[in-house]
């Protein structure tokens, strides 16, 4: 079974910490708002390069990452 991080945006403080943390830098900070004035940064996956190390839920200050397991699509 593989896993992928799960994240809770209720307990994230946008401090990024779990994308430097990434070794394959397979998470980026995504910018949340309208017409140019963001509100906050959040962690989201940039390609398909998570391999499942869980060293971003390690790094979370806030506990806003947990790791699920995932299957394959099998198509």
């Amino acid at each position: 079974m593989k896993k992928r991080p799960k994240f809770d945006y209720l307990y994230c403080v946008s401090c990024g910490i779990c994308a430097q943390a990434c070794p394959v830098s397979a998470l980026g900070m995504a910018k949340e708002g309208k017409a140019g004035k963001y509100r906050n940064l959040f962690p989201e996956p940039v390609k398909e390069g998570c391999i499942g190390c869980g060293l971003c839920a390690k790094a979370c200050p806030m506990g806003a990452i947990e790791m699920e397991d995932y299957e394959d699509d099998p198509r």
